[in-house]
C-alpha cells in the first residue's frame, strides 16, 4: 500500500483530465453525504424527463423509478443513488445536448437500463458518496432479479462501437518515431484525432516491458501521427514457417470511447472484523474483510449483472473500477446468470482497476470480444467458479503497461484478492480460468506475470464457492482455444497449469445441469465400468507464443498442440507429464514449429512429435522435471519424431547432468517413428540422428545397448555433446516398465537383465535398481530399461537371487498407439515366475486399469494387468479410420445431426445452429477473409485471428522463405545456378529483396560463393575442436584456438571463419558496435531476474534476450548486449608493430582430470592432440602439439603430454594465411 500514491499518480482516468474537470466538477469528489440528511423521490405519473427532476431531486435525493415508469434522460442527471425497477432510457435522440452525464452514488435496479449512445458524449459517473445498494453494494452500476419467477432485470448500456478496437503494427517502429504504421486503415476502424492509445512492449525479457500511450493528432490512412516521440522500439515480424503464420508484432490498442463509465477516485477503506468469511477464502461481499494479509480495501465502482438478469456492455470505457479485496466487484461481472447468451461485453476499454477486469460467474454462453485492457490489476479476464460453460472470449487484447520489477508498480499484480494465483506477484495472468470448457479465440495478451493460465484443479479441482463439490473440473471438457497469441510473459504464455485431463461428457448435459456434475457415476471418473480409459482426445491449435519465459502445462493428457508457433521462448514446451491419447492413435505435437528454445518433454506413454519443424537453436530435454518433487511417474517415456523436419542443425538432446544410478531422469528414449525413410524436402533434415542410427538413449544404459551390436556412443562418432553423450541405435528401440507396489527402493532387489542371442547364448546381464518417486507407499516405482526389436534376441528377466517377478507387478512393453498406428511390435521375452504366452509381449498387451490420469493410475484394479497376464489385448484401432482431433463442437445438434457444412461447426448449446470457423463469414460461411488477400501459392494470410470484418490494408500476405513481393511472387533465387554458392554442400542462396541476393554459407564455410574452407587451415575436421553453438560467429584457428562472437567482424588474417560466413559482397557479419556504458546498478541495463551480479568476474554482461556472460578479459559484445559490472577500459595507443608474445611460463600443472576442470564436457576428449584445452566460460576448446599456457579461465583436461616446468624458448608459430577469411574479428581471444 505504500506504493498506493505512485500508482495513482501513474494511471490514467478521463474523469481527471483537465477538459472534463468543468463537465464533471458537480460530480467529482464531493465526499460523503449524511444519510439523515437524503430525501427521497419516487417519480409518479407513469414517466419523467431528467431536465424536469434537477429541482425536484438533486445531490442528496435518492431516485427511484417504480416499475411501470420511464425515466427518459433528455439532460444531465445528478443525484444520490437511482433505483430503477421500471426503465431508464437514453439515446442520442433524447439527450438534447452533445455531452451529457448522470451521475449517483450507485445506479441499479430490477427493471430496464437501456442506454444507446454513438453519436455523441456520454458520462455514466459512480460517486463515491457513502450510500451502498443493498444488493449491489456501494459505487455498483448493474441489474439483479433476487426473485427467480420474476421477469430478468436488463442491464444494457452502448456507445459506439468501434469497426476495431486494435490493430497491429505494419512496420516496425523505433524510438523516436513520431508516428505509427498500422496494418489496419485508422479512419475505417472508427479511430481519430484526439483518441488516446497504448502500444504494447515487444521486449523479450519477459514482464519486463513498459507500454506507451500516447494521443492521435493525426489520422491519415494506416499513419497516426502522434503527440510526442515513442521512447522505446517496438516489434513489427511476420513470419511463415511450415505453413504457419506468426504476427509477431505489437498490438496498438485504442482506448478511447464516447460513452465513458467513471467515477471518483479510489478510496482505501479500513477493514471490518465483524465480517463473516463468506468461503473460507478469506473475503467477504458485504465488504472489506479483516485477514491477516488484510487491513484496508481499495474500492472504485464496479458493473455488475447479478442472478436473474441480462447484462450487455458495450463500446463503452470503463475505469477506476474493481474493489480490491472484496469479493464479487469487478470492472464488469456475470453474476450467475445461468445460461445466458444474450449478454454481451463487446468493444469496450477496461482500463485502471484495482481488481481484475471481466469476470464470468457461473454463467454460459455468454459473449466477450473485441474489448482491450491495460493497466488492469490482476487477472483481465476471470472465469470463477469452474462450472461456467461455452462462453465465447474471442478478439480481446490485454496489455499490462508496467514491467514486474518495478519497485512500486510490480506490473499489473495485485495483493488482498481471493486468489493469489490469478491476481498477485504468485502468478498474475492475463487471463485465468478454473473450468476449461470456454471458447478462447483470436485473443492477445502481452507483459502479464502469465498469459493465460488455465488451473483446473485449483480449490480442490471440485469447483468453488456457488459450485464446491459439484464440478470435476480436472476433467471437464476443453473448449475451443484458437489462434491466441502470448508475449512478453515473465512466466508462461499458454498455460494449463497443474491437471488436465479432459473426460468423455455429454456437454449438453452438464449445460441443463448448470455445468454441475450429472448423475453418470463416471462423468468425474478416469475409467469405464472395465477399465478402459474415458479420455477424450482435445486439441490447442493455431496458438502463437514468443517471448515468454515458459509455454505449456504441468500435468495433461489426450491434450494436442495442433499447428502451435512457438519460437524465442525459454521453453518452447513445457511439460511435466501426460499420457498415450485415449483414442490410441493421436499425437501430442503436431503440424507445429519451435524455435530458439527449449523442448522439456514430459514423461509417461508414448509421445508423438508428427509433421512438425524445428528451426534453430532446439534443445530437447527428457523426461523435463520427472522425480522433482513427486512429479512424473517411471521417468521412461518414448519420444517419437514422425515426419518431422530439422531446418537448421542447430539442436541438442539433453538429460539431467547427473546420470547416476540413482537419478531416474535419464531413462527416456527418443525414436524415429517405424516407417521413417529419409523423404524430406531438399537440403530438409528429417532424422537427427546420424544415419543410419534411429534412435537415441542415455549413456546410463550403455551396459543394455551396446551388447546388442545395434548400438554405439555418441562420442564414437564425435557428436557427444549434441547428444549429451547419449547411446545411439541403429534398429528399433523401446521400453519396458515393471510397476511394482510397496517395495522400499532402498531395499528392494535388483532387476536382473540376460540378452539371449540367436545361438543361446548370453549377450550381456545387466540390472536396474528400483526406482520410487513417493517412497514406500507410493504408486510411481519400479523398474525400466531399454530394449532391442530384434527377432533373433530373447530377453529375460529376474530379481536378484534368482527370485521370481510377483503375480501383481504390471509388465509393460512399448504402446498400443505404436501398433495401431503402424504394426503390431513383439518381443521374445520371459519373466521369471510369470507366464508370457508364447515367450513373447506385445505391443497391444493389457493396459485396463493401469494409466488415465496423474491421480488415477496404478490403483488395485491395476494389479495382475498388464504383459505375461491371461487378460485380452487391447483393443486394436485402425488409425487410418480415426480423424484428427477437431475443436470442441456439437455437430449432433445441428441439421438433424448431420453436422454442419464446410468452414463452420455446431455450436454446443445454441439449439442447432452453425457458427463459422475463424476467417470466414456468410449465410454459408463461404467467404474467406484470405480470399480477398490474394497471397498466391508462396504466401500466407495474416486475417485469419485478427478478427472483426475489416480487414487490414498493409501486410496482408507474409511470404513463405525465399519468396517477396506483395503477392509473394519474386524470387531472385530461382535464377541463380545450383553451384553459385559453392554448390548444395557449401551454401545456399538467399534474398536480399525482390531483385537481389546472395550466398548464406553452411557451417564450415565462408566467402561470397561459399569458397573458403577451414579444413587444412585449422585443426582436423569440422567443427576443429570448437563449440559450433558458442556464437552466431564461430571463428577458428591453426593453433586449436576458438573466437565466439554474436555480431561478427574482424578476427584478423590468423582466424578462419567456420560459422556464420557468407552474406552480401563476401561479409562475414556486421562489423560489432562498441560496449555500451558500463553500470553498477541492474536497472541501467534491465538485468534483473537474468544474471548472476554476484559472480566473480571482471566484466559482467547481460544480454537483451537472456543471455549472460561472465569474462576476467574485457571483450566489446555489441549490440543488444550491456556491460553490467566492471568498468570499460581506457582506449588504447596507436598501436604499434605487433610483438610475437612469449607465451608466460605456468606455476605449476593444471589438473587434467576432466571432472576438475567442469568444461570438458564442452569438448572432444578423443583429439589427438597432446594437450587438450577447455575454456571455463566461453565455452571454447583448444587441441595442440606444442605447449601453451592459456591463462585465467582456461583448463587443461586431456592428452598425453605432459606440462613443463619451464616455458619453451621460441615463440609459437604463426598459423598460415594461405586460407584466411575475407573479413576480420575482434582480436581479443
Amino acid at each position: 500500500m505504500s506504493s498506493y500514491p505512485t500508482i495513482i499518480r501513474d494511471s490514467h482516468a478521463e474523469a481527471k483530465q483537465p477538459s472534463r474537470s468543468s463537465l464533471l466538477s458537480e460530480c467529482a469528489e464531493k465526499g460523503s453525504i449524511s444519510l439523515v440528511s437524503t430525501t427521497s423521490h419516487v417519480i409518479s405519473g407513469g414517466s419523467a424527463l431528467s431536465s424536469s427532476l434537477s429541482s425536484s431531486c438533486g445531490p442528496n435525493c435518492e431516485l427511484t423509478v417504480p416499475e411501470g415508469t420511464i425515466l427518459t434522460m433528455d439532460g444531465d442527471l445528478n443525484v444520490a443513488s437511482l433505483q430503477v425497477d421500471g426503465s431508464l432510457l437514453w439515446t442520442d435522440g433524447t439527450q438534447a445536448g452533445q455531452v451529457q452525464k448522470l451521475c449517483a452514488g450507485y445506479v441499479a435496479g430490477t427493471g430496464r437500463i437501456e442506454v444507446k449512445v454513438e453519436e455523441k458524449e456520454a458520462f455514466i459517473y459512480v460517486k463515491n458518496n457513502g450510500l451502498s445498494h443493498p444488493i449491489l453494494g456501494p459505487r455498483s452500476l448493474g441489474a439483479y432479479q433476487a426473485d427467480a419467477g420474476a421477469s430478468r432485470a436488463v442491464f444494457d448500456v452502448r456507445g459506439k462501437l468501434l469497426a476495431r478496437t486494435w490493430s497491429l503494427l505494419a512496420e516496425p517502429a523505433k524510438a523516436g518515431d513520431a508516428a505509427l504504421t498500422l496494418m489496419h486503415d485508422a479512419g475505417a476502424m472508427g479511430w481519430k484525432m484526439g483518441d488516446r492509445v497504448l502500444v504494447a512492449p515487444t521486449q523479450r525479457s519477459g514482464s519486463q516491458g513498459e507500454g506507451e500511450a500516447f494521443v492521435l493528432v493525426g489520422v491519415d490512412g494506416n499513419v497516426v501521427t502522434l503527440d510526442k516521440q515513442t521512447g522505446q522500439d517496438f516489434q513489427a515480424d511476420f513470419e511463415v514457417k511450415n505453413e504457419l503464420v506468426a504476427t509477431m508484432s505489437a498490438e496498438v490498442v485504442n482506448l478511447s470511447r464516447n460513452l465513458v463509465i467513471t467515477g471518483d477516485d479510489f478510496e482505501n477503506v479500513p477493514c471490518d472484523d465483524s465480517l463473516s468469511d463468506d468461503f473460507g477464502e478469506g473475503i467477504s461481499g458485504q465488504g472489506c474483510l479483516c485477514t491477516s494479509e488484510r487491513t484496508q480495501c481499495t474500492v472504485g465502482l464496479h458493473t455488475v449483472g447479478w442472478r436473474n438478469s441480462v447484462f450487455k456492455l458495450q463500446g463503452a470505457r470503463v475505469e477506476r473500477c474493481g474493489q480490491r479485496g472484496i469479493a464479487g466487484k469487478y470492472c464488469a461481472h456475470l453474476h450467475l446468470l445461468g445460461s445466458s447468451p444474450e449478454s454481451v461485453i463487446k468493444g469496450n476499454a477496461f482500463e485502471h482497476s484495482m481488481q481484475r477486469g471481466v469476470v464470468i460467474h457461473g454463467t454460459h454462453r455468454s459473449t466477450v470480444d473485441h474489448n482491450v485492457f491495460s493497466d488492469v490489476r490482476g487477472a483481465a479476464l476471470y472465469i470463477e467458479d469452474g462450472n461456467e460453460l461455452l462462453n465465447n472470449l474471442d478478439y480481446n487484447v490485454g496489455i499490462c503497461p508496467w514491467r514486474l520489477g518495478d519497485p512500486e508498480k510490480w506490473g499489473c499484480t495485485i495483493p488482498g484478492t481471493s486468489n493469489g494465483e490469478a491476481d498477485t506477484s504468485l502468478n498474475q495472468a492475463g487471463v485465468w480460468a478454473l473450468s476449461p470448457s470456454n471458447s478462447m479465440l483470436g485473443n492477445r495478451f502481452a507483459n502479464s506475470f502469465n498469459g493465460m493460465l488455465y488451473e483446473t484443479n485449483a480449490f480442490g479441482g471440485n469447483g468453488r464457492q456457488f459450485s464446491e463439490g459439484e464440478a470435476c473440473t480436472v476433467f471437464q471438457p476443453l473448449g475451443r482455444v484458437e489462434g491466441n497469441t502470448f508475449h512478453g510473459h515473465g512466466r508462461f504464455g499458454t498455460y494449463l497449469l497443474s491437471s488436465t485431463w479432459p473426460k468423455q461428457h455429454d456437454i449438453m448435459a452438464l449445460l441443463e445441469n448448470d455445468g454441475k456434475k450429472i448423475s453418470d457415476p463416471d462423468s468425474c471418473t478416469g475409467w469405464t465400468g472395465d477399465g478402459e480409459d474415458r479420455g477424450q482426445p482435445s486439441t490447442l491449435k493455431n496458438n502463437l507464443d514468443y517471448h515468454n519465459t515458459f509455454v505449456g502445462q504441468y500435468d495433461a493428457g489426450d491434450v494436442q498442440y495442433s499447428s502451435h508457433y512457438s519460437t524465442h521462448n525459454n521453453c518452447l514446451i513445457y511439460w511435466k507429464t501426460t499420457k498415450s491419447f485415449a483414442d490410441g492413435c493421436s499425437p501430442h505435437l503436431v503440424a507445429g514449429y519451435y524455435s530458439n528454445g527449449a523442448m522439456n518433454l514430459p514423461d509417461q506413454g508414448a509421445f508423438v512429435i508428427q509433421e512438425t519443424t524445428f528451426g534453430s537453436s532446439v534443445v530437447f530435454e527428457a523426461n523435463h522435471h520427472c522425480n522433482i518433487g513427486v512429479t512424473g511417474m517411471l521417468c521412461a517415456p518414448t519420444y517419437i519424431f514422425d515426419r518431422v523436419t530439422f531446418s537448421n542443425p542447430n539442436f541438442r538432446f539433453y538429460w539431467a547432468d547427473d546420470l547416476t544410478e540413482d537419478n531416474m531422469a535419464e531413462a527416456g528414449i527418443f525414436v524415429m517413428a517405424p516407417d521413417w525413410t529419409d523423404g524430406g524436402a531438399s537440403g530438409a533434415l528429417t532424422n537427427p540422428f546420424p544415419s543410419p542410427h534411429l534412435g537415441l538413449a542415455s549413456s546410463k544404459y550403455e551396459p543394455f545397448l551396446l551388447p546388442t551390436g545395434a548400438c554405439v556412443t555418441s562420442e564414437s562418432l564425435g557428436v557427444g555433446n549434441q547428444f549429451t553423450q547419449g547411446t545411439l541405435c541403429s534398429k528399433p528401440m523401446r521400453m519396458v516398465k515393471i510397476w511394482t507396489f510397496d517395495q522400499d527402493e532402498t531395499t528392494a532387489p535388483a532387476l536382473v537383465v540376460d540378452l539371449i542371442g540367436g545361438s543361446g547364448e548370453v549377450l550381456f546381464t545387466a540390472s536396474t535398481k528400483l526406482y520410487a518417486i513417493g517412497g514406500t507407499s507410493g504408486r510411481k516405482q519400479g523398474y525400466r530399461f531399454p530394449v532391442i526389436l530384434d527377432d533373433s534376441f530373447e530377453y529375460r528377466v529376474k530379481l536378484a537371487g534368482d527370485g521370481d517377478i510377483p503375480g501383481d507387478w504390471v509388465i509393460e512393453f512399448s504402446d498400443p498407439l505404436l501398433g495401431n498406428r503402424w504394426s503390431e511390435e513383439k518381443l521374445k521375452f520371459q519373466a521369471k515366475g510369470r507366464n508370457c504366452p508364447g515367450g513373447e509381449i506385445s505391443s497391444q498387451h493389457d493396459r485396463r486399469w493401469v494409466w488415465s490420469s496423474s491421480s488415477e493410475f496404478m490403483g488395485d484394479l491395476a494389479k495382475g494387468r498388464g504383459a505375461c497376464t491371461s487378460h485380452p489385448n487391447m483393443v486394436s484401432v485402425d488409425c487410418s479410420q480415426v480423424s484428427d482431433i477437431k475443436l470442441l463442437s456439437c455437430e449432433s445438434e445441428c441439421n438433424g445431426g448431420a453436422g454442419c457444412g464446410a468452414n463452420s461447426f455446431c455450436e454446443c448449446g445454441s439449439g442447432g445452429t452453425c457458427r463459422c470457423e475463424a476467417g470466414f463469414s456468410g449465410d454459408n460461411c463461404e467467404v474467406d477473409v484470405c480470399g480477398a488477400a490474394d497471397c498466391g501459392a508462396h504466401g500466407r494470410c495474416t486475417a485469419r485471428y485478427l478478427g472483426g470484418s475489416l480487414l487490414p490494408t498493409l501486410r496482408q500476405c507474409v511470404c513463405e522463405e525465399g519468396w517477396l513481393g506483395e503477392k509473394c511472387d519474386k524470387n531472385p533465387c530461382l535464377s541463380v545456378g545450383a553451384d553459385e554458392c559453392g554448390g548444395p554442400s557449401r551454401g545456399a542462396c538467399r534474398n536480399l529483396d525482390e531483385s537481389s541476393w546472395a550466398c548464406e554459407c553452411f557451417d564450415g564455410y565462408s566467402g561470397t560463393s561459399c569458397q573458403q574452407t577451414c579444413v587444412g587451415f585449422c585443426v582436423g575436421e569440422f567443427p576443429h575442436g570448437c563449440n559450433k553453438y558458442g556464437g552466431t560467429y564461430v571463428y577458428c584457428n591453426g593453433g586449436g584456438g576458438c573466437h565466439y562472437s554474436s555480431t561478427g567482424g574482424d578476427v584478423g588474417d590468423s582466424w578462419c571463419t567456420m560459422v556464420g560466413g557468407g552474406g552480401a559482397g563476401g561479409e562475414d557479419g556486421p562489423t560489432p558496435t562498441s560496449a555500451p556504458t558500463p553500470a553498477d546498478a541492474d536497472d541501467v541495463c534491465d538485468c534483473e531476474r537474468k544474471c548472476n551480479g554476484s559472480i566473480d568476474k571482471a566484466y559482467l554482461w547481460c544480454e537483451v534476450s537472456g543471455g549472460c556472460s561472465y569474462e576476467d578479459v574485457y571483450n566489446p559484445k555489441g549490440e543488444g548486449w550491456c556491460l553490467f559490472k566492471g568498468s570499460v577500459p581506457a582506449p588504447a595507443p596507436a598501436p604499434g608493430p605487433d610483438p610475437v608474445p612469449e607465451p608466460p611460463v605456468p606455476t605449476s600443472a593444471p589438473s587434467k582430470a576432466p571432472e576438475a576442470c567442469g568444461c570438458a564436457a564442452n569438448c572432444n576428449p578423443t583429439i589427438d592432440k597432446l594437450y587438450l584445452w577447455c575454456e571455463v566460460s566461453g565455452g571454447g576448446c583448444s587441441y595442440v602439439d606444442e605447449w601453451e599456457s592459456k591463462g585465467d579461465g582456461w583448463c587443461l583436461f586431456g592428452g598425453d603430454g605432459n606440462p613443463p616446468t619451464e616455458a619453451p624458448s621460441k615463440a609459437p608459430t604463426k598459423a598460415p594465411t594461405t586460407m584466411a577469411p575475407t573479413t576480420t574479428a575482434p582480436t581479443t581471444t
